[in-house]
């Protein structure tokens, strides 16, 4: 694995933000100046960054450089359907929209773009923040009715929810029951399946592949079972690019070789963090004479680290709540 293509999108980010306290960049800007540079990039080394992408976990959550990595990705699955042969749309109004819109001729998916930290405190995502069938829902709704007012014979088929396998649950669970659904057909994809379809993508046409969202016509059954959902992806997938079953474990086992290679970097920058910090208490500790120092200094700081919420409390209270009359 190439450390480049595994922090492609941290690299970015952190050029624009050393730390959080710089200002808030022009996001649109960035994403398209990196779409500029990811058609530069060959598709194997888009592979690696696609099944390597994960919110650096010391990153604060919802800081400026969360939602510009989040943004990163989105554009990642774009550049992944444009590299298969379609087009696609970011939109910039949130409320109401899809993450990205896929495009081929005159079918759209709306594609919701999951990445999450390593190190979240939980294997799986609680399913209803993973998917919202009501989201998807509005997401085609709001799209076909756009279309209509051109007097498009554009159709919206489905969606789609991108997202690491490392995140995927164990066992049966609800959100194979989501997804396949009959009336708001939606399939899931880790990263390393776009990967597998961008790898074969001369074997199949766009076309063929939107059939997998045909769900009544492919029998699909609505059900918890996991089993069942990935025996219905793999067989399609399989007959869509050519390959045998053995040769598509084969190949996915070899993206999880190189997902787990990726994850030690991480680690490695949590390590060398907490290193970091370590050295640094040792180095701030010399500076102290005597042991009545040392516990007035110690004091101090765990009344500070127990009272860190109440102290940001009154910070707000004291930020917020006033009136200008009275200043």
């Amino acid at each position: 694995m190439n450390s480049n293509n595994i922090f492609f999108f941290k690299n970015i980010v952190d050029s624009y933000y050393p730390d959080e306290k710089r200002p808030s960049v022009d996001i649109s800007s960035v994403v398209n100046e990196t779409a500029v540079s990811l058609k530069e990039i060959s598709d194997s080394d888009f592979e690696e960054i696609m099944i390597s992408c994960f919110i650096p976990d010391l990153y604060s959550g919802m800081g400026k450089s969360e939602k510009l990595f989040t943004k990163l990705t989105e554009l990642m699955v774009g550049e992944w359907w444009r590299r298969i042969g379609g087009t696609y749309n970011l939109p910039t109004k949130k409320s109401g929209t899809e993450d990205v819109e896929l495009i081929k001729d005159d079918i759209s998916i709306v594609c919701d773009a999951k990445v999450f930290r390593l190190g979240r405190s939980q294997k799986a995502p609680n399913v209803k923040d993973f998917l919202k069938l009501a989201s998807v829902k509005l997401w085609i709704d709001n799209l076909n009715k756009k279309y209509l007012k051109t007097n498009s014979k554009h159709t919206v088929i489905g969606g789609l929810v991108t997202y690491s396998s490392l995140h995927e649950w164990e066992n049966d669970s609800e959100v194979y029951e989501e997804c396949t659904n009959l009336d708001i057909p939606v399939v899931m994809f880790p990263y390393e399946i776009l990967a597998l379809l961008l790898k074969y993508k001369n074997n199949y046409s766009i076309k063929e592949l939107n059939g997998l969202w045909s769900y009544r016509e492919n029998r699909v059954n609505t059900s918890r079972n996991k089993a069942s959902y990935w025996r219905y992806i793999k067989k399609y997938v399989c007959t869509l690019i050519s390959i045998n079953s053995q040769q598509y474990d084969s190949e996915i086992k070899e993206y999880h070789s190189r997902i787990i290679s990726a994850i030690a970097e991480y680690r490695k920058i949590v390590e060398s963090t907490i290193i970091e910090t370590e050295k640094n208490i040792s180095t701030e500790m010399e500076q102290f004479k005597t042991i009545d120092e040392l516990k007035e200094y110690a004091l101090k700081m765990i009344i500070s680290r127990d009272n860190c919420q109440a102290i940001e409390y009154l910070k707000h209270i004291d930020e917020f709540r006033t009136y200008k009359d009275l200043d």
